[in-house]
């Protein structure tokens, strides 16, 4: 098993001999296993135990025997005791997904201090079947059959290619001790359930099914690459990207025969549901979808005509009210205005460029978001329309009726910032001086 051990660090390039390890070490018989073939396979490493405070003394049992086994391979011994429960209440997590996130925080955090270029798990192969079912009951795709990788980013995980089975004759083999957690008997956990459960079942047909399942992940990761080629090539012709924004042609999207697939690989990794993406994937079917909208913990999405919009949540889409006391006074305003006064001169006036009379009391002008409610005078028309309106003439996401600003005197709009300025404020004959609003980019 060491050849095979050595041969697997090779082929998959993890490490190298000259690397500084830090391995998460449980006490387990996985983690010791683990420890054993890099000490014979003459690798220098360090190990990392986490206590989470949740089995009394069963938990301060087992950081004894890692802090004694650190001691027996000369290894540095790094330990942590953790708010399990009181985390997991104060940020709204199980108690396992706490768990993971204050363990692999702390990781991060030994990594950059004492210069580790790896941390070392110790998931084998049956973590890799139990990974591939929890996946499925989540709906995840063609990602989600494709199990635990190697390596990611500073995460190697060397034992992959053996069996659980394998792992525990091995220890029985060399008579190496470890340690039981008892928490991993409960069923009430689903990875403990697929694990005592279900594997199980498929075992009584098929003995050597862990192994099966890891051969078909190899081929499914390979799948996964060539879907995932085929979607970035995709992508190109039927996406555009701005620095805050993905837009996806509709129209473009409903051609391809593979949309459904295409449509997940795109929005799945930002973080929407597979039933999210299939409610997209049905709404996009009507003749004129709009207005439909949709959210991730990261991402907002909104249908709009013939394009999917979606955008990070910590993109700020409105800004505060900003007051404008003066022509020189724009440093700390959230897009760039120009103004400049004029003799009476009838200057251009476009979407992105005012001219409106100038006066001593014209100052302080506001910057704000628009309201519900707000209506002005477009300009070259003699009545009122709301904004509301305007913004559905002007077909606008909503996305982009989020960030339109309004500048405005003490008494009524201005402009319409990058639309329409106000009638009202139009030069006339006998204007004396005029000033320029430019929106920069």
């Amino acid at each position: 098993m060491l050849k095979q051990f050595e041969l697997q660090i090779t082929k998959h390039q993890l490490f190298k001999k000259t690397d500084k390890l830090l391995v998460a070490f449980s006490g387990g018989v996985d983690s010791v296993v683990l420890c054993d073939l890099l000490k014979k396979a003459g690798y220098m490493f360090d190990v990392a135990h986490c206590n989470f405070q949740l089995r009394g003394d069963e938990a301060n049992s087992d950081t004894n025997f890692c802090k004694q086994f650190a001691e027996r391979v000369n290894a540095e011994f790094h330990v942590i005791f953790f708010q399990t429960k009181s985390y997991a209440a104060k940020h709204k997590l199980s108690i396992q997904m706490a768990a993971r996130e204050l363990r692999y925080n702390w990781f991060k955090e030994l990594l950059e201090k004492h210069d580790y270029q790896y941390i070392l798990t110790a998931h084998h192969a049956n973590d890799n079947a139990e990974t591939l079912f929890v996946n499925l009951t989540r709906g995840t795709g063609i990602r989600g059959i494709q199990g635990i990788p190697e390596r990611q980013n500073t995460i190697v995980r060397p034992l992959l290619f053996l069996t659980k089975e394998r792992i525990k004759k091995y220890a029985l083999q060399y008579q190496l001790p470890y340690r039981e957690d008892s928490s991993n008997k409960e069923v009430k956990y689903k990875r403990n359930f697929i694990r005592h459960e279900i594997i199980p079942q498929f075992e009584k047909l098929n003995p050597g099914f862990v192994e099966t399942i890891n051969t078909s992940i190899h081929y499914f990761r390979q799948s996964a690459e060539i879907v995932s080629l085929y979607a970035h090539e995709k992508f190109k012709l039927i996406c555009r990207e701005t620095e805050h924004q993905l837009f996806i042609d509709i129209l473009l999207l409903k051609s391809e025969p593979q949309k459904e697939i295409l449509l997940f690989e795109w929005l799945y990794i930002k973080n929407f549901t597979p039933d999210q993406i299939n409610q997209i994937s049905t709404t996009i079917q009507v003749e004129y979808p709009s207005g439909k909208y949709f959210s991730s913990y990261s991402h907002q999405l909104v249908i709009n005509r013939n394009f999917i919009i979606v955008q990070p949540n910590h993109i700020s889409v409105l800004p505060d009210e900003y007051i404008i006391h003066s022509m020189d006074d724009t440093k700390n305003l959230p897009i760039k205005l120009n103004f400049k006064k004029h003799s009476s001169i009838i200057l251009p006036i476009d979407k992105n460029n005012i001219t409106i009379p100038y006066s001593d009391d014209l100052f302080p002008l506001t910057l704000r978001r628009w309201k519900k409610g707000d209506k002005f005078k477009p300009f070259g028309m003699k009545g009122f329309k709301k904004l509301s309106d305007f913004f559905k003439d002007q077909k606008l996401s909503l996305f982009e009726k989020e960030n339109v600003l309004i500048l405005e005197t003490q008494t009524h709009i201005i402009w319409v910032v990058g639309y329409r300025m106000d009638d009202r404020c139009k030069v006339i004959d006998n204007t004396q001086q005029i000033i320029t609003i430019s929106l920069l980019d």
